[in-house]
């Protein structure tokens, strides 16, 4: 019985022990305490912990919604955790925690959350890019990261990087709380040997908006391919003015340049070739492009281009409604061959010529989208001029009536009263006028003003005109005598051409019936040929005494008759 009674007694001794240290963990809590008395957290918010000791129940209140604890309630001894939501101003703010335990005095733990700071961050503060790029790769995002409004400063004139919004549209829905939003620029093509560097900044649309640093982007491109004045820098411009223009012709770069298709070099043989022109390029063609650029810089450094061929852009009928060539051309002192077809270019001026327009002998501008003649296309400006040419200018080409609403139709206006027109048909020199296939209407005008006479800047026939004339010579003495009543315009053209246009009338004017070469110039064909249609009076185009024949004019100038020749 003793060993039993000793193994009972020792196990109640043992549970009466843990019983005794069970009950010291509350009961030893005396009163009410809480290991901090404030925090301070950031913007974002977070999450806190805060430890809890009492001898009580104890239940926690928070005086600001933004402020939470779990548990809010307890009795003993506990963690907390004290979340606090992000916040929407700029300004701190305060919440207080009031723990409240039975029949203890109260505690508080006080909150702090500083404001955002009036900010503008990106996701990137240097952006390199190439020299150069099709124009749908020509750009690059940056993130924007804010709670102000802002703009980007840049020179409005010369920048190289640009964006459609200076001033983007931001909602701020959130307070101060940073929103972000995706911004693009764009970047043009360098052209200079040397690496170029834009800083773009971001500033707050409102002065009061103070930032913590300012903000800049630097965006760096690399340098252009060194175009060297000579033979060699010839075939570079060649290569990145077609990359640039996007044209679908290229060439094998390996083989000699004076193998490539569509380019001509200087040789010795040709006439008034000079030592330092021998091999380098004499003409170049420009051919199936997909560009809604200006002519690429390039083009201007093939310093001894006299000839130059751009044409067949895409989709010429939806590039913009002011569309132009540029500067490109405009330092090349050797060029008297100028094409520019079906481009889209809606005008050109004498500056963009500056160096050749002196020189010029024929500019070929058909198939563009011209919407009116070019007030500086005039003997002045380009006074060796033989060759010009602005058929084809519309921008649709399925137009048969002129009160068509689409905006910039072409090259429509009356010929009747045109001043620009009228200065090109007094243009002496020109061998060559080209008019056909546009929106032209009216009455070709006659010259003649007010009480028969002749208009200002017009003359007439003379002795010495017609001397020297075998056709007008060969007329008799009283179609002479008329000769001298009528206007000489276009005395020299070999080629005139204005059909398919919508021209109406009863008869041509007599400068155009009594013109030396009018048989030359089919006129059945490349005249009288009118569009099908309405002007924009309503009135059907075509001349009502158009002739079956040209017998008339051979009878008027017998030398004009052709002869059959035996071979």
């Amino acid at each position: 019985m003793k060993p039993l009674f000793k193994i009972y007694l020792c196990l109640f001794a043992s549970l009466c022990f843990i019983a005794a240290c069970d009950d010291s963990d509350e009961e030893g809590i005396s009163g009410f305490t809480i290991n901090a008395q404030e925090f301070t957290l950031g913007a974002t918010g977070g999450m806190e912990s805060v430890k809890v000791a009492s001898g009580t129940k104890w239940v926690a209140k928070v005086n600001q919604p933004w402020v939470k604890v779990m548990p809010a309630n307890g009795v003993g001894s506990t963690n907390c955790e004290i979340v606090v939501d992000s916040t929407l101003s700029n300004d701190v703010r305060h919440a207080v925690v009031t723990f409240v335990p039975e029949g203890q005095s109260k505690q508080e733990l006080k909150i702090h959350q500083t404001g955002y700071g009036k900010m503008i961050g990106l996701d990137k503060y240097e952006v390199e890019v190439a020299s150069m790029a099709n124009e749908d790769k020509r750009y690059f995002d940056i993130s924007v990261t804010t709670n102000v409004k802002f703009k980007v400063d840049y020179p409005l004139m010369g920048s190289w990087v640009t964006t459609s919004k200076r001033q983007p549209d931001i909602s701020l829905d959130y307070g101060a709380r940073p929103r972000t939003i995706k911004m693009r620029f764009k970047w043009d093509m360098n052209t200079d040997p040397k690496e170029r560097i834009a800083s773009i900044k971001f500033l707050p649309v409102n002065e009061e908006d103070e930032l913590e640093k300012e903000v800049a982007l630097t965006i760096k491109q690399e340098a252009s391919p060194e175009i060297t004045d000579d033979r060699r820098g010839d075939s570079i411009a060649i290569v990145i003015a077609s990359t640039k223009l996007r044209s679908m012709i290229s060439w094998d770069t390996s083989e000699r340049l004076d193998y490539w298709a569509g380019i001509t070099v200087w040789e010795r043989t040709d006439k008034g070739v000079t030592p330092e022109q021998i091999g380098r390029v004499r003409s170049v063609e420009f051919k199936m492009l997909n560009t809604k650029e200006e002519l690429p810089a390039e083009i201007g450094k093939i310093k001894y281009l006299e000839t130059l061929v751009v044409a067949s852009n895409t989709n010429t009928q939806l590039l913009p409604a002011t569309y132009r060539i540029g500067n490109a051309l405009k330092g090349l002192q050797h060029l008297k061959n100028l094409t520019i077809s079906a481009m889209g270019i809606t005008t050109i001026s004498k500056s963009e010529l500056e160096g050749s327009c002196q020189i010029l002998t024929k500019l070929d501008l058909s198939s563009n989208n011209f919407t009116a003649i070019p007030s500086d296309l005039q003997f002045r400006n380009f006074p060796e001029l033989t060759h010009l040419s602005l058929t084809g200018n519309r921008r649709y080409s399925s137009i048969t009536d002129l009160n068509d609403t689409r905006e910039n139709l072409g090259l429509k206006f009356d010929a009747s009263n045109n001043y620009n027109f009228k200065n090109l048909l007094k243009w002496e020199k020109l061998k060559s006028l080209s008019l056909s296939y546009n929106l032209i209407y009216g009455e070709l005008p006659t010259f003649i003003g007010y009480g028969g006479r002749l208009e200002s800047g017009v003359y007439a026939y003379t002795d010495e005109d017609i001397q020297s004339n075998d056709t007008l010579n060969s007329a008799s003495n009283e179609v002479k005598a008329k000769l001298k009543t009528i206007p000489r315009i276009l005395p020299n053209a070999e080629r005139f051409t204005i059909n398919l246009n919508f021209l109406s009338g009863d008869d041509l004017p007599e400068w155009l019936l009594y013109h030396p070469r009018f048989a030359r110039f089919d006129p059945f064909t490349l005249i009288y040929t009118q569009d099908s249609g309405k002007d924009m009076n309503g009135n059907v185009p075509g001349f009502k005494n158009e002739p079956s024949n040209l017998e008339w004019f051979y009878e008027r100038y017998p030398k004009a008759r052709p002869t059959l020749t035996e071979y």
